[in-house]
């Protein structure tokens, strides 16, 4: 099946045990996709190559953020530890040389073991690092993933590889991408969402924790 369902199925399950401790069926999705991500993430594992998948796709911190989830909710360490050390890689790989977020490019999917290429850069991949990267300081206090969900923001508000913001100060709209020719002016509710639920994560650190900048401008 997919990695990616898998994922989305471990996150809805582990929300659902927090508010339903007695669910047997989160917990048993909780009990057989998180270890057949760690069988799928030692096959395809190179030195240089810490993934799950020998390629790189759409909303890659979704995989580490269920299993930290996944972690937390059955009270696995190894889960926890696998999820940051993944979250870690995915992040690094989401870098440019200027230390922005760069979100993998759409034309990274499909090409085994590469470096992810530059564009089209999309706003699920903010959001999904956003949150994973929220989950992460939950688990661990490290003040590191703070600073890593707010680089990741910040995307959505210029700090990217074409210094031009997605999100609309006016509206609370999401503009579609970064291209190499600048951006892509359409605005899907799947952009939209992206950024308003990063902006309600980022809002929500903001309040509990010191010295991380407020989300405000962006909301609608």
């Amino acid at each position: 099946g997919s990695l990616r369902a898998q994922a989305f199925a471990m996150l809805g399950a582990a929300a659902m045990l927090e508010a339903k401790p007695g669910h047997e069926l989160s917990r048993s999705i909780l009990q057989r996709f998180p270890d057949m991500h760690l069988d799928l993430l030692a096959e395809a594992r190179r030195p240089e190559w810490q993934w799950f998948e020998i390629v790189l796709a759409y909303d890659n911190a979704r995989l580490p953020e269920a299993l930290i989830r996944a972690g937390q909710a059955l009270d696995r360490d190894d889960l926890v530890a696998c999820g940051l050390s993944t979250l870690a890689w995915i992040c690094e790989k989401q870098t440019s040389p200027e230390g922005r977020f760069r979100a993998v490019g759409t034309e990274t999917f499909h090409r085994p073991y590469a470096e992810p290429l530059q564009f089209d850069q999309q706003p699920l991949e903010a959001q999904a690092t956003v949150d994973a990267c929220a989950v992460a300081y939950t688990a661990t206090g490290d003040a590191k993933w703070l600073a890593e969900a707010q680089r990741a923001y910040g995307w959505f508000l210029g700090a990217n590889d074409l210094d031009l913001p997605l999100a609309s100060v006016a509206d609370g709209g999401c503009f579609d991408g970064l291209m190499p020719t600048g951006l892509n002016r359409n605005q899907g509710a799947e952009s939209i969402l992206a950024l308003q639920l990063a902006n309600c994560v980022i809002s929500g650190l903001s309040q509990g924790v010191d010295g991380v900048a407020g989300a405000t401008r962006a909301a609608a």
